[in-house]
Parts: C-alpha cells; sequence; structure tokens
C-alpha cells in the first residue's frame, strides 16, 4: 500500500518502513527514489535512483526492470552508490537468467556531487549520507529562470531574436526542491548541511522513545531526539518523516513529534500507512 502526498505542483507516492519496504515516485518528473521490494507503481519511472543496497530499498530492481521489459519499455537509467554496482548487476544477472530474457537498462555508479540531468530544468545531485553500508543521499534540483532586467519589457518576438543571436536573457538560480537522505546517521547533517534549506525533505525517522535511543546510534538510524536537537535548523518548507520501525503506530508518533519538535510540528508530515 503506498500514500500520496501534494505539495502545490510536487505530488510525493511512497512507501516506507523500516526493514519493510521504503520507495517513493517524484512527480514530477516521474523519477523512483529506492524501489523497496517492488511496486507496479514504479514501472513508469525512466530513471531510479538507488541510496544503497539493503534489500528492503533496492530488492525490487529486478522486478521493476522485469514489469518494464513486458511493457517494452526501451530502456531504464539505474543510479546507485559507486561501490554498490557490481553487487547490484550481479543481482539482475541473476533474475534475468530465471526469466530467460535480458533487461535493458543502463547501470551507473555515483559519487557524492556527481549530477544527473532527468529532464527539462531539473536534476538530480548525489551527496553523502552516513549508513552502515555504501550510501548516498539525493537533491532534486530545480532551475528557477527569470528574465534579466533589461529584457523584461521586450516583447516576445524580441525574446526569441536575442535567444537566437546567443544572448543570455535569463538569471537561473537553482532550488533543491526535494532531498531524500535514504537510510542514514546523524552524520549526515554534518556531511551536507544543505539539506536543511531544500523546500521538501523527506527524513528517515527510525526511533521514538528512550528505550530505543542507542539503537538508532547502533544501526545508524535516526531517532526523533537526533530531530529534536536540531529543531531550530530545519528551514524547510516541508518535512516528511517516513521509515518508521513497526514498533511504533502512526497515533504514538505523531503525539511523539508534537511533545518533541514544537514550532516545526505544523511543517511534519507523516507517510505510513
Amino acid at each position: 500500500m503506498s500514500v500520496s502526498l501534494q505539495f502545490e505542483n510536487l505530488r510525493i507516492e511512497g512507501s516506507s518502513r523500516a526493514g519493510d519496504a521504503s520507495w517513493f515516485r517524484i512527480h514530477p518528473p516521474g523519477l523512483a527514489f529506492d524501489v523497496g521490494r517492488g511496486s507496479l507503481a514504479l514501472a513508469g519511472a525512466d530513471d531510479v535512483f538507488l541510496t544503497h543496497g539493503h534489500l528492503d530499498h533496492a530488492l525490487g530492481l529486478p522486478f521493476v526492470l522485469s514489469l518494464k521489459e513486458m511493457q517494452g519499455v526501451e530502456s531504464t537509467r539505474v543510479f546507485c552508490p559507486a561501490d554498490t554496482v557490481e553487487g547490484l548487476r550481479r543481482l539482475v544477472e541473476a533474475a534475468e537468467s530465471l526469466e530467460r530474457v535480458s533487461y535493458h537498462y543502463e547501470l551507473q555508479g555515483l559519487e557524492p556531487g556527481d549530477q544527473v540531468s532527468v529532464g527539462r530544468d531539473l536534476s538530480v545531485e548525489a551527496f553523502a549520507t552516513d549508513h552502515v553500508v555504501p550510501s548516498l543521499g539525493y537533491h532534486l534540483v530545480r532551475d528557477r529562470r527569470q528574465l534579466k532586467e533589461p529584457f523584461r519589457n521586450r516583447s516576445a518576438s524580441e525574446l526569441a531574436e536575442l535567444r537566437s543571436n546567443g544572448t543570455e536573457i535569463e538569471d537561473v538560480n537553482q532550488e533543491l526542491w526535494v532531498t531524500y537522505c535514504g537510510d542514514t546517521g546523524t552524520g549526515v547533517f554534518e556531511l551536507e548541511p544543505r539539506l536543511f534549506d531544500s523546500t521538501v525533505l523527506l527524513l528517515e525517522c527510525t526511533f521514538f522513545g528512550e528505550a530505543s535511543r542507542s539503537r538508532g546510534r547502533r544501526f545508524k538510524h535516526l531517532h526523533l531526539s537526533d530531530l529534536a536537537d536540531r529543531v531550530r535548523g530545519f528551514r524547510n518548507r516541508d518535512l516528511v518523516l517516513h521509515h518508521a520501525s513497526w514498533r511504533f503506530d502512526k497515533t504514538q508518533i505523531r503525539s511523539a513529534v508534537e511533545q518533541e519538535l514544537r514550532g516545526l510540528e505544523p511543517r511534519v508530515h507523516l507517510l505510513m500507512d
């Protein structure tokens, strides 16, 4: 079962529970962040960005590629941490062998700072996160264009002519539109402080309550107290919490958020079934 969240002209569809499955579709441009154990909703994603190789985030890759093969999709681009490429390739090859078919896909490893164009004025930038296996997070970056001051009163035909002559008539500012950290410990806040400025931040929050505090540190997942310690730093318009442990239900989590993230809680959304 998936959940859909709407933020103006941005829609986020997905499902995420710790140790079960985590996947997201981001519309626009329709790309996938992680694939969980596979979902029909991911068959339309031309670009797939995997944060790490844990099976609750990556096992569904062969299933998604198989779906796309049945639909006659010419090729799918799959991006992942560079250290994860060979393991994922072997996983996909095993599925191809079982199905007696060859999937059409490109698998490319990324390093922090690498950027990939995913549509007009949209790109994805990889950044380092803090997990127990090689991992990356991803920014969906949107180019915001505005006519430069000298050209703002020109007609459409004049602007077209200026463009055809190679004149730069627009200023381009980049906005971190969506940020997805995947699974991560608290080190991500120092590794990628720009995440605090993303318009919509998808942030895992696996553990709640004093009894589970040590588990977050041990497995490099976030505990709600890690967010509470930084509550003044979140400048994001919207903060989507996901990847909660099955030990906690939505009522418990909402109550904890209201108590520990005071001042931030109106901007917090829970992506839970």
